[in-house]
């Protein structure tokens, strides 16, 4: 009795780790959530700065689900060319890599508003390929450039998809 016990307990586990292996790869179809299950509305960017004819909002997205999809191992690292090009990164890397994937070269925008900006970003010695990669000088940039949106994270009306959020956990 014991022995069937086992066997039984054996092959449910067993079954259990097939069936969660297939849904994790999705080949056994589930409910995927789009926008319309959230009541939030779909938005197109009227812009389209590399001229692909997808707006940007939908390039910068794309290219970080790209990027996310190798995995990248968190290593803080310099790299010569400023861009990780050796499956490692960091947060920021997924910032710099959505944007790039849309036209935008984060690293020379940022080293222009620092080299016209020096007193806003407290940096002693400028080097363009570590700078942009800096949590402190993206926020400084966006703060710059970006609009700032509301602090209620519970309200995802003040959000959109590709929104970059920092957060001050200092308190």
């Amino acid at each position: 009795m014991k022995k069937k016990l086992i066997i039984i307990s054996l092959i449910l586990l067993i079954i259990i780790i097939i069936f969660n292996i297939l849904y994790y790869f999705n080949i056994i179809p589930h409910k995927k959530y789009t926008n319309k299950h959230f009541n939030i509305e779909t938005y197109h960017s009227s812009v389209d700065k590399d001229n692909d004819g997808i707006d940007d909002q939908t390039d910068i997205l794309e290219s970080v689900r790209e990027y996310l999809k190798s995995k990248p191992k968190y290593l803080s690292k310099y790299y010569g060319t400023g861009y990780p090009d050796d499956g490692h990164g960091v947060c920021t890397d997924v910032v710099a890599q959505g944007l790039k994937g849309a036209g935008y070269d984060l690293q020379e925008l940022v080293n222009e508003d620092i080299k016209n900006n020096r007193e806003l970003y407290n940096i002693e010695y400028i080097d363009k390929n570590i700078d942009f990669r800096r949590v402190n000088n993206q926020e400084i940039f966006f703060s710059r450039y970006g609009e700032e949106l509301g602090t209620d994270i519970y309200d995802i009306g003040d959000f959109m998809p590709g929104d970059v959020v920092t957060f001050d956990n200092s308190d």
